[in-house]
């Protein structure tokens, strides 16, 4: 056994303990390893809703990223600055999104590593001689009857879909395989179609949900259907708990709504959080706006103040009488005036 098996032994036998335990309730191969299923992602239901608010939060201020991205296209930092500040205010983390994914990896891998534990052999003759559960087990026992073999569905659960002889003997493990295909596509759909408007600015959102599929795909080929069948009852799971959300959260029930009235109404969508952006933009409006009055205000001699500006010296008569104007003179006029005398 290598040293990652001897680290995660425990979690192998924790694991096969609950299958045998279930196995022993159901006498069924694939309903208990679905009982299992749900009980795992039971376990990690608050790691999963966490990551899932964190994606769709991540997806619902798209547009709000896309339009920093394209204010400070030449100002790397200020975009940096810019989009951190967004994801503070929004309490988004940019790699929450990705932990749903991620941890399908170490649960593929333990889930493998059960299987194949119990249904290992030894000798040339393939004893069965199953791994990580007790003797007494129902389990254990019918393990060793059957020589080692998960029977359920009518396939052989120990068994992959490019070992099996036969297109005939082979089409139900591809048929559990386009089944696991099309639920991996359908979870991670029901996300974007909740609010479009922001899964078509993200691209990389587009093709994760393109090719993600066809990754696990190559995956679901080369793994026992067992773990196949841990696959489309985590994604059932998981399609589940994302309508949930939705129907019962009461932030994205709101964006949810939202985002629906948007589309009905054609126009696009308006998160109800605006970032510390749009305040600096107004900042920075109102600073150009004066700026450019006080390029566009008329100069005089430098001696001469604008009398407007002041009520005290509006209207005050001359030492002829007459009333000042409270204009600056332009410059050149009284030479003009002087010369036409």
């Amino acid at each position: 056994m290598s040293s990652i098996g001897q680290i995660l032994n425990p979690i192998f036998e924790v694991i096969a303990g609950l299958l045998a335990f279930y196995y022993g309730i159901v006498h069924n191969y694939a309903i208990a390893i679905a009982m299992l299923t749900v009980t795992v992602m039971i376990v990690l239901a608050p790691l999963t809703i966490k990551s899932t608010r964190s994606m769709l939060e991540m997806q619902r201020i798209q547009p709000e990223i896309k339009k920093i991205q394209a204010k400070y296209k030449n100002d790397k930092i200020a975009q940096q600055e810019a989009i951190s500040q967004l994801f503070k205010e929004n309490k988004v983390s940019p790699a929450g999104g990705c932990l749903p994914m991620l941890a399908q990896f170490p649960l593929l891998y333990v889930m493998y590593s059960v299987i194949r534990g119990l249904t290992n052999t030894v000798g040339a003759q393939h004893i069965a001689s199953p791994k990580y559960i007790s003797h007494t087990t129902l389990l254990y026992q019918n393990l060793i009857a059957s020589h080692g073999q998960m029977q359920s569905l009518g396939i052989n659960l120990t068994e992959t879909a490019t070992k099996v002889h036969g297109f005939t003997n082979a089409l139900p493990y591809y048929l559990v395989i386009v089944v696991a295909v099309v639920l991996q596509y359908l979870q991670m759909a029901q996300i974007t179609s909740k609010n479009p408007q922001a899964a078509a600015a993200n691209p990389q959102a587009q093709m994760l949900q393109k090719y993600t599929p066809i990754i696990f795909a190559v995956i679901y080929i080369s793994i026992p259907a067992g773990v196949n069948i841990y696959f489309i009852v985590s994604s059932l799971f998981r399609i589940g708990q994302q309508e949930l959300m939705y129907r019962h959260d009461p932030v994205l029930k709101k964006h949810a709504q939202a985002n629906a009235e948007a589309r009905l109404a054609g126009t696009d969508t308006i998160d109800h959080i605006k970032p510390k952006k749009s305040s600096l933009k107004s900042l920075f409006s109102s600073l150009q706006g004066s700026n450019m009055r006080s390029r566009t205000k008329p100069q005089g001699n430098p001696g001469i103040t604008d009398r407007n500006s002041s009520n005290n010296g509006n209207n005050k008569p001359n030492s002829n009488g007459q009333k000042r104007s409270g204009q600056a003179r332009p410059r050149g006029q009284g030479k003009n005036n002087k010369r036409s005398r």
